[in-house]
């Protein structure tokens, strides 16, 4: 783990809302097999084959996704999409890795942050009801649902 300062990032894609159990069914992933096939659609791509997905957990069951690119600001919004803005700052770095499951890499990374005493940042333009209310996952966008998953995850913090 480390940690890095990030310029603001503005992602371009398609958004999904939904309760943890639906994520677990995969729900998500017909939202990013979406994306992927409208990719061409998004223009001023800073990175084509990286894929981000942010999750906001702005609820109490389950949180809101979105799934695309990082573009250059400006850039138009294409019809049915939406972006978010990831604030600059300082992120926690963190591999996961292939061998694990995800909810043991999370845990890992609470306990990271707790041990650094280090604290997420929450997005001022939501409610959050999780200890880490935002998390960036950045995904070799070949490899996103078609391969056991290896990424990156970055957390916002304060130190």
């Amino acid at each position: 783990m480390k940690i890095r300062g990030m310029r603001e990032r503005m992602i371009i894609g398609l958004e999904w809302s939904g309760t943890f159990e639906e994520a677990a069914e995969g729900k998500i992933h017909a939202v990013i097999d979406e994306v992927k096939q409208r990719m061409e659609e998004i223009n001023g791509k800073v990175n084509p084959h990286e894929f981000i997905g942010v999750s906001t957990h702005d609820r109490r069951d389950g949180f809101t996704y979105i799934g695309g690119w990082e573009v250059d600001n400006g850039t138009d919004i294409p019809h049915g999409m939406t972006y978010r803005i990831v604030p600059e700052g300082d992120y926690l770095i963190y591999k996961h890795r292939k061998d694990k499951k995800i909810s043991e890499t999370y845990k890992e990374i609470k306990e990271e942050l707790q041990q650094r005493g280090l604290t997420p940042l929450k997005p001022e333009d939501i409610d959050a009801f999780d200890d880490i209310p935002l998390k960036i996952e950045l995904h070799n966008a070949e490899k996103i649902l078609v391969d056991e998953p290896v990424f990156e995850i970055h957390i916002p913090v304060a130190r």
